[in-house]
């Protein structure tokens, strides 16, 4: 029986809104994850905070099962030596927050793209949380199959929004409670209304 597909899922919204809280419950399946965790939310898993502890935690257990939270002291030194780590193992679910520090317009690192446009062929799922849509490259928007926009009013983010997808939709995002979010399904026209369980 064939794996279903590793896709890449962006979950947007404001602070307090439930991304993590979404996120949490989404990867409690994942079998292989590695989460970026640069606002200390997670920590059910195995916590590294450096890359010297990485590297000598990593040989032992890369080919097995894992849940490792990445705790970085330096945010943005560490994270093009995190995306090389994750392209290289594949089957697994790689969970990135703040995606906006490293996503931004024309700035992402080179191993991260690549992990965006061909980690599906590693098997490799990305998971993005960001308080700020309008700071992504919109490559992560064109390649993701599911969004999830809890509610959202800052100008730039709501401009974004309607690029990506769609006037009727931003009408519903801006009409959303604490805890709500519009699912967008690549390839599907309908749109879901959930709330977390908190």
């Amino acid at each position: 029986m064939d794996k279903p597909e590793k896709i890449i899922v962006l979950i947007f919204g404001k602070r307090g809104s439930g991304k993590s809280e979404l996120a949490k419950i989404l990867i409690q399946v994942p079998k292989r994850l590695f989460i970026y965790d640069t606002i200390g939310e997670y920590t059910s898993g195995v916590i590294i905070t450096d890359l010297k502890q990485l590297n000598e935690y990593w040989p032992k257990i890369h080919r097995s099962n894992f849940r490792i939270i990445y705790q970085p002291v330096d945010p943005e030194g560490d994270f093009d030596s995190i995306c090389r780590v994750v392209a290289s193992c594949e089957d697994l679910t790689f969970v990135v927050e703040e995606l906006d520090r490293f996503a931004r317009p024309l700035a992402m690192s080179l191993a991260f793209k690549e992990i965006v446009q061909r980690g599906r062929h590693h098997r490799v799922e990305l998971i993005g949380i960001t308080q700020r849509p309008h700071g992504i490259d919109k490559l992560l928007t064109s390649q993701s199959k599911q969004m999830f926009i809890f509610n959202t009013t800052e100008p730039r983010d709501i401009d974004y929004f309607k690029d990506v997808v769609g006037y009727e939709v931003v009408k519903k995002i801006a009409a959303l409670e604490q805890y709500q979010y519009v699912k967008c399904q690549d390839g599907s026209d309908q749109l879901e209304i959930g709330k977390e369980k908190i």
